[in-house]
């Protein structure tokens, strides 16, 4: 009764230890990790993405503001138009504000997030 219980947990340890056999060989020329780490890119701007982490965030919060505004406004008008898009009527200047729309999101998304 005991060697049947006892047999499976051999069989897990034996197999845990080839396990931790296999995993500890390195092939010459090739990191032991899985998914080697690449470094990362410089930003945009050329500075390290953690060095700009410290730095201060500059926003100007009049223009901030104006595009948020401007953005709102837009926002809303877009309802009642795609309403009527359901209804077979494209309002002519709707791409064209949705455009307006997804430039300035990126605007800010650049002020706010450089």
């Amino acid at each position: 009764m005991q060697a049947v219980i006892l047999l499976p947990k051999i069989l897990f340890l034996a197999l845990l230890m080839l396990f931790q056999q296999g995993g500890a060989q390195v092939i010459p020329g090739t990191s032991p990790h899985p998914h080697p780490t690449r470094p990362r890119p410089p930003d945009v701007d050329g500075q390290p993405t953690v060095a700009r982490k410290t730095q201060q965030l500059r926003v100007d919060n009049a223009k901030v503001k104006e595009q948020a505004s401007q953005l709102y406004k837009l926002a809303e008008s877009i309802p009642p138009d795609v309403e009527k898009v359901t209804k077979g009527q494209l309002p002519q200047d709707l791409p064209a504000r949705l455009k307006q729309i997804e430039k300035l999101s990126k605007e800010l998304r650049r002020e706010i997030a450089p």
